[in-house]
């Protein structure tokens, strides 16, 4: 959404703050145009109508050694901090052709619905109203603060303006829509004792009792723990693990330690932390020659390098000197066949697209976005993005690796963000299918994300409210 979209909304005293009124919801500006002309995937429509019993009940099929009540109590979990949330998972096989969805990482406040086809092509706002419904306004109406409702974001406008544009409509009241960026001198928004103030049409300030936020870069940096407005999410959920790659690989591995014997666990490709930059070398060895690094709190495909080569490692190092007492994460590659010297039974491939007309087979990532409802955690949106090269053709001369194994459409530039949307696979009738993925996978994959939420959200309350700890 351009500048010019957000103008035809009554404009506060600032650029960065504008008057969102009931009505104001437009479905074009909040989709991509492909995704208004796009219908549903039977299967994907079934899914989302499937109830977390019939859920419960078919995960258990498909893992006979998982403990059912664990399972069941996954699915009723009401998480303290993480309400809401994305996960982007990988869908992999090994030598035994043993598939299965991997976590990459689960984000905190995560794009989605500008990418997701109506479930119900007679409700217009889609997936927008569900969350703001089911999980924001449940949270609002038992909040005991005073002042008014705001969003507040650090990019993608397309579904902040729409989701300030459904919180008016469901709450019958004006939206403040506050753009809050990172190293803004003047910021539109303030936090003074822990309450949220935004900065009205007369240049004072107004209090708010509740914000649906979206700021996802550096949130540490302007947002307060313990805050008194009521966040969707708060801080906690990104330091504990929803904005910390680190923090959520911790996070996974005492939940996998704590749930055993349940049968079940989170599956992530081999995982190292608290790496240091002259140790990259003798894991790029130990890995076999390729590997991925991860800076913790980086996202958006920013910060992330796939490494096949000596070369890429010598760029790569190059790039991270610049913070010499930085520490990362390093993550088996997951390949797009056997690698010569490593173990063909710790490898795991990509499975990739169904091969098009010219036999090429893409990468590609499932994100699964959820929210916490009375029902418990429930499926909410899903897309795919591909990467921009075939994983089984030789790289040309010159592309890296990036170009086979990445799949974020984020690209970073002077101006702000643009999306390279021409990758986006929706889940539509069109492309589900090219993705090769049935009901059980996104059964799977969706457990997978349950269990990742549920890991980061018990973090933080060891954290932060320990005495809650489960």
């Amino acid at each position: 959404m351009t500048t010019k979209n957000l103008r035809k909304m009554k404009l506060s005293i600032s650029p960065n703050v504008h008057l969102v009124e009931p009505g104001d919801f437009e479905p074009t500006d909040h989709w991509y145009p492909r995704v208004l002309n796009s219908n549903i995937h039977p299967l994907v429509s079934y899914f989302l109508n499937l109830s977390n019993e019939q859920i419960a009940e078919r995960y258990c099929r498909l893992n006979p050694g998982a403990n059912f009540s664990a399972v069941e109590r996954l699915l009723a979990y009401q998480p303290t901090y993480f309400r809401w949330s994305g996960t982007d998972l990988m869908h992999v096989t090994n030598h035994e052709g043993n598939r299965k969805l991997t976590v990459i990482e689960t984000n905190s406040c995560p794009s989605g619905q500008k990418s997701m086809p109506l479930l119900d092509m007679n409700a217009e706002k889609g997936g927008y109203k569900r969350l703001i419904e089911s999980t924001f306004k449940p949270m609002v109406d038992g909040h005991d603060e005073s002042g008014v409702l705001a969003v507040i974001y650090d990019k993608n406008p397309m579904e902040n303006v729409g989701y300030a544009a459904t919180i008016a409509d469901v709450f019958g009241e004006n939206v403040y829509l506050a753009k809050f960026v990172t190293g803004d001198g003047d910021p539109p928004v303030r936090f003074d004792g822990g309450k949220m103030s935004v900065r009205s049409e007369k240049e004072d300030w107004i209090e708010v009792r509740a914000a649906f936020r979206y700021v996802t870069q550096m949130p540490w940096d302007r947002l307060p723990l313990a805050s008194k407005t009521l966040l969707l999410n708060p801080l906690e959920a990104c330091l504990a693990g929803g904005r910390n790659k680190t923090m959520a690989s911790r996070a996974y591995e005492e939940f996998n330690a704590a749930n055993s014997d349940n049968g079940i666990g989170i599956f992530t490709p081999q995982t190292f932390r608290e790496v240091e930059i002259n140790q990259l070398n003798g894991y790029l060895s130990q890995l076999g020659g390729s590997m991925v690094i991860k800076v913790p709190d980086s996202n958006a495909g920013q910060g992330v390098y796939t490494i096949v080569n000596q070369q890429e490692l010598d760029k790569a190092m190059e790039i991270l000197a610049k913070n010499p007492d930085d520490r990362y994460i390093v993550q088996q590659l997951i390949a797009s066949n056997h690698i010569e010297g490593t173990d063909p039974s710790k490898n795991w491939y990509h499975v990739g697209t169904i091969p098009d007309s010219k036999g090429r087979s893409y990468v590609f990532d499932i994100r699964m976005m959820m929210h916490a409802t009375d029902e418990g955690m429930r499926p909410l949106a899903a897309y795919s993005r591909k990467a921009n090269l075939p994983l089984n053709r030789p790289i040309p001369e010159g592309m890296d690796s990036w170009d086979v194994y990445g799949t974020n459409l984020s690209i970073k530039g002077e101006d702000g963000w643009t999306y390279a949307d021409e990758r986006l696979m929706l889940f539509d009738i069109r492309n589900f299918g090219l993705l090769g993925l049935g009901m059980d996978e996104l059964i799977q994959g969706f457990l997978q994300s349950v269990m990742a939420v549920y890991a980061i959200d018990q973090q933080a309350i060891r954290m932060y409210n320990p005495k809650k700890s489960d």
